[in-house]
């Protein structure tokens, strides 16, 4: 029988701790039915790998039931005397079970609905069921599942009961001076407290944590569903666009416009060369010397890259070259999975829990060891998670690196040393091997060590000072690199993760230019494989490119392009300000979803300043197409998890 016994509080901060650990146990609880009714459905996890996803999902939990009580801790946190009144306690207490009973709810409904969606429920269902009867659905839920509203029941009647064993009383009374400067001080560390639980640390690297982030912990994809809560979820995707599908061809028409499903034709054996993809922080084209040699020594232009400028000559280079997204986190999915972000960030899509193409993962299948290196802190952009999503199987960051002589004191170790590290532990690897490494010092504030002071070129923008130090850190790296025996079996990839922002030149400030990064491929031991060809390349094509390079032999998925293989047609895709933008040969097409935009020859009118939408109206029409039928590939793939080869 339950005892009635009440446990009475007179510190206001620890009845708050208690009544929200209460949460955060509804919550467990509700992931353990979550997972012990859905079993079916994790049949590869087994009960020991659930046990060791329950302190990891504890961190969203706490996420959620911050966001989700704040009202309830801000009315808690008042520093009144009145907070401690009868009345005050329980329209507390009123608030606290609505709230969580809500909380619990879409939890609960999530166990069910799960089978039918195969991932926890974001914002968009509300959107979705917006203009369907809410009563009909709700009535044949409850006849249908009729256990989910019992268990809801039973729950929250653990949850008024377990509340009301919690009492707070009034403390001794002390002097105003006193309580009132105390309690608003202790407001603000909660305050404070309550904004790193809810953004998932205090690291100043480190993102609010997203649904991707639970990717960290996880063996399998679904797992991130046994740590993510469905409060959680929909809170993370308020106003994050959803794909709708779309239907501009039908499916015979679409897979001979455009298809992502790749069939290597008959090659020679799988070569099992080293891979090493260099990720450069911010590295825009229009610091390159080697991008605009037409520019070198006029009007004080200089280059900023004396080694990536000399390296560039023994190279394969495809000269119009890509990112495909903005932002650093775009730059990874696009690079290692070939998955542009649209409209989103990719890794904050609901979807990046789909069953994702991998580079890491299709190595790994051929007897690579894989790798990635990432200066700064290891929870930082969400990385590690992401990594671990798509199969890589070792991360080292600031955390392996040990050792802070060498932090640049806001986001990690310089580059120069980290760099070093890199080569050496590479060095530790058995071959074949895969590493991708992403540079950090070429970021705002563009510092440099104290000991380089006064001895990097300054140039138009501070920006141009870190590229500048991170470039003499490579050219160190690639002389460690090259006195190391696996250097000559090794295919380098050099590339940035978006464009330099802010940007100096006029036309790298166009809406073809804030694209314009670099892409080179070096293979050293390869002397074929250099030269310079007037093609389109993007962070898509990456992937497919090196799997042609290795001679893969087996059918893949990817939205990009093997740029060995003459046949394919030359694309670069992204999304800017509500706008598709698909460049092809000399073209620039920008479309919005339904009627063409503009239509620039971008190679010639640098500046775009004179559309041809109207004067080329045959291809025009061509390059709609295109476009519509990568929209419908990816939006489509995307809402079915259809990522893969089937």
């Amino acid at each position: 029988m339950l005892s009635d016994k009440k446990y009475t509080w007179r510190n206001v901060h620890v009845a708050l701790g208690l009544y929200l650990g209460l949460a955060m146990l509804l919550y467990t609880i509700t992931r353990v039915l979550f997972f012990v009714l859905n079993r079916e459905m994790f049949e590869a996890t087994t009960i020991a790998d659930f046990a060791s996803l329950l302190l990891p999902g504890l961190r969203f939990d706490l996420s959620a039931v911050l966001y989700t009580n704040l009202l309830f801790m801000a009315l808690m946190l008042l520093p009144f005397r009145f907070r401690y009144n009868t009345g005050y306690q329980k329209l507390l207490q009123y608030i606290f079970i609505v709230t969580n009973s809500i909380a619990l709810s879409a939890n609960l409904i999530d166990i069910v609905y799960y089978r039918y969606t195969l991932r926890r429920t974001t914002w968009s269902v509300l959107q979705e069921f917006a203009n369907e009867n809410g009563g009909a659905l709700a009535g044949s839920f409850i006849v249908d599942f009729w256990y989910i509203p019992l268990i809801w029941l039973l729950l929250v009647g653990l949850m008024v009961w377990l509340y009301n064993r919690i009492k707070l009383q009034s403390p001794p009374r002390i002097s105003s001076w006193v309580y009132y400067p105390a309690h608003t001080a202790v407001m603000g560390l909660a305050v404070f407290l309550a904004i790193a639980g809810m953004r998932g640390g205090f690291a100043h690297s480190t993102r609010p944590i997203t649904l991707s982030n639970a990717g960290e912990y996880v063996k399998r994809p679904n797992e991130m569903y046994l740590v993510l809560n469905t409060p959680f979820s929909m809170l993370r995707t308020i106003g994050k666009t959803n794909y709708s599908k779309v239907s501009y061809f039908d499916e015979q028409q679409l897979d001979s416009i455009y298809s992502p499903i790749h069939i290597p034709a008959d090659t020679a054996a799988f070569r099992k060369k080293n891979v090493v993809i260099i990720v450069l922080e911010s590295f825009g084209k229009e610091a390159m010397g080697g991008y605009n040699p037409t520019r070198l020594g006029k009007d004080g232009y200089q280059s900023f890259t004396p080694f990536l400028d000399q390296l560039m000559q023994q190279s394969k280079i495809y000269w119009h070259s890509f990112a495909n997204g903005k932002k650093s986190i775009d730059a990874l999915p696009a690079i290692l999975t070939s998955i542009p972000s649209i409209q989103e960030p990719f890794v904050l899509t609901p979807y990046a829990s789909n069953n994702l193409p991998s580079l890491p993962r299709t190595l790994n299948a051929e007897g690579y060891h894989t790798a990635f290196f990432h200066g700064a802190p290891n929870g930082s952009m969400g990385f590690k998670a992401f990594m671990n999503l798509i199969g890589v199987q070792e991360y080292y960051g600031k955390d392996e690196y040990n050792n802070d002589a060498d932090f640049d004191g806001i986001w990690g170790i310089w580059d120069e040393e980290f760099l070093q590290f890199t080569a050496n532990k590479l060095s530790t690897f058995p071959e074949p091997f895969m590493g991708t490494v992403f540079t950090l010092s070429s970021h705002h504030p563009y510092k440099v060590p104290e000991r380089y002071a006064g001895k990097f070129k300054q140039g138009p923008l501070p920006l141009f000072q870190g590229i500048n130090y991170t470039d003499m850190a490579l050219r160190k790296f690639f002389e460690k690199a090259s006195k190391m025996p696996w250097y000559n079996n090794t295919l380098f990839v050099i590339t940035a993760d978006h464009a330099g922002s802010p940007r100096h030149y006029p036309e790298y400030n166009t809406d073809w230019g804030a694209f314009a990064a670099p892409i080179l491929f070096y293979a050293p031991g390869d002397a074929d494989f250099k030269g310079t060809e007037p093609r389109v390349v993007q962070q898509l094509d990456i992937m497919p490119t090196i799997l042609g390079y290795l001679n893969y032999s087996k059918p893949y998925f990817s939205f990009g392009k093997n740029m060995l293989n003459n046949m394919a047609q030359d694309f670069a895709v992204s999304y800017n300000a509500g706008v598709y933008q698909w460049i092809e040969d000399d073209l620039l097409l920008q479309f919005d979803g339904n009627r063409t935009i503009a239509l620039y020859n971008y190679q010639q009118d640098i500046m775009l300043k004179q559309d041809l939408k109207d004067t080329l109206p045959e291809k025009r029409q061509q390059l709609e197409n295109r476009v519509k039928a990568f929209i419908q590939q990816y939006n489509n793939r995307m809402i079915g998890n259809k990522l893969q080869v089937e």
